[in-house]
């Protein structure tokens, strides 16, 4: 993996900022105060700052009087740091970090260490992997989330979500409808009448794995060597180049995007229809005025999760108190952070959320439920400035839907809407939790390929081959 510095998730801003309403706290009397004494040891974060911004380690310290020293670094290095010095940080984020557990530096966390993560508040795939997965996908999933499955942890989970395909209504004839229906393949990024107008993000892991999933289900490419093609051998990594390579040689891709902001200003002056992007890149195409939909591909989009760990060097007065820290970062208040983005709890089950969201978000959020208001009212509502939204085709108003402001109040500790789903409702692109696990057939985040090395090598060589 390349060292070389990158900002690819510097977009998330700091949204903690301004979330300290009544709704952050209900139900979460912060179970671990009493237990906290004055003068404890400064604790020191190696990780991304969208997983704990400097907002979280200020409201650490105000409930605790517990320092937090945040040290910050790319997404894609993050791990590489902690390798190299494992006695110079004692709580780490990461999303790609099955080196760090390679390298046997982490301590492993006893499931009773951590309240929020019980098996009948969690996600049902972080319980039963096999579900979901073949056998090999599923056991590399297992290595990254237990160290004794159902007794200790070697990572806590605090975000997950899917990448999918972002696309651009106004010229890609579809529209999403939550989880009541699939729409296009991810094979649409190279379909001819897209020429010149798709993206692929520029990595080599995600990239040849989504593409493999997409030949795989289609009955194009069987991984028999790997028998998982999220962890290809080399011969398998040629298949899917040799595969991609008369697309990108014929010019139909645009760009390989690397920053976020690139992809999203793509969108936003229209010269690029559709790619393989996050989804707070379709949420911001949307705050631009860009109708955009994240769709739900028909051989599904993949899943991801994002973790903290801790140092198996840390003291054990230090181990208790950042088994508290892992816990509270699943508790509501930190979870306002990680929702703004679309991006949800491991542990949704838990009624303190569910109360914070009241039962409009919550349902749309979680349960595939349209909102309480029909589509062309919303418009109005969280879009005072554009009157003509309004009056667009309903296609494209479900398209400039803004979840962040028209469920404002989770964020302003307001009361929460009330009322009933309405029949022209906003549905959530790719639908309920269960909607998107029954689409589900691979992952990414936080592994990473065995043979790394060799997919950076190859995509290198696919980029190369971009005509001059």
């Amino acid at each position: 993996m390349s060292e070389q510095k990158i900002s690819r998730r510097k977009y998330l801003k700091y949204a903690v900022g301004g979330v300290i309403g009544a709704a952050a706290v209900a139900g979460g009397a912060y179970w671990y105060l009493s237990t906290l004494k004055p003068g404890k040891p400064k604790i020191r974060y190696l990780g991304h700052p969208f997983w704990f911004p400097p907002d979280a380690a200020a409201k650490w310290r105000e409930l605790t009087e517990q320092e937090i020293e945040c040290t910050y670094e790319d997404f894609y290095i993050i791990c590489q740091r902690q390798i190299a010095d494992p006695y110079g940080w004692d709580w780490g984020g990461g999303g790609r970090y099955r080196p760090v557990v390679n390298a046997n530096i982490l301590r492993p966390i006893p499931i009773d260490k951590i309240p929020r993560w019980r098996s009948d508040k969690v996600v049902d795939l972080f319980n039963d992997p096999g579900k979901y997965f073949p056998p090999k996908m599923a056991g590399r999933f297992s290595q990254l989330l237990w160290h004794v499955p159902g007794e200790s942890l070697i990572a806590v989970p605090q975000m997950w979500n899917f990448d999918s395909v972002t696309y651009l209504p106004e010229f890609v004839p579809y529209e999403e409808e939550g989880g009541t229906k699939t729409t296009i393949t991810y094979s649409e990024l190279w379909n001819p009448e897209w020429h010149g107008r798709t993206a692929f993000q520029d990595e080599g892991f995600t990239t040849f794995t989504e593409t493999a999933n997409e030949l795989n289900a289609t009955g194009q490419f069987d991984p028999t060597e790997s028998e998982n093609f999220t962890n290809m051998t080399e011969s398998e990594v040629d298949q899917i180049f040799n595969y991609l390579l008369p697309v990108v040689q014929r010019g139909h891709i645009k760009t390989f995007w690397f920053k976020y902001g690139d992809i999203v200003s793509l969108f936003t002056t229209k010269e690029v229809y559709l790619a393989s992007t996050w989804q707070p890149v379709c949420f911001d195409t949307r705050k631009a005025g860009v109708p955009a939909y994240y769709a739900r591909l028909v051989n599904g989009p993949f899943f991801w999760y994002n973790s903290f760990y801790i140092s198996k060097y840390v003291s054990d007065e230090m181990f208790e108190d950042l088994c508290r820290l892992s816990n509270w970062c699943l508790e509501v208040w930190m979870q306002m952070l990680y929702t703004k983005q679309g991006y949800p709890t491991p542990a949704w089950g838990w009624d303190d959320y569910r109360q914070s969201m009241g039962d409009e978000m919550f349902g749309w959020f979680f349960l595939g439920t349209r909102t309480y208001l029909p589509i062309n009212q919303t418009m109005t509502e969280i879009w005072p400035g554009h009157p003509e939204f309004a009056t667009l085709s309903e296609r494209l108003q479900h398209a400039l839907f803004l979840p962040d402001v028209y469920f404002k109040h989770f964020w302003e500790g307001t009361p929460p809407r009330t009322g009933s789903p309405h029949s022209k409702g906003n549905l959530r692109d790719l639908g309920s939790v269960q909607d998107k696990l029954a689409i589900t057939r691979y992952y990414l985040s936080p592994d990473l390929p065995d043979k790394n090395d060799y997919y950076v090598t190859k995509w290198e060589q696919l980029k190369a081959s971009i005509p001059t």
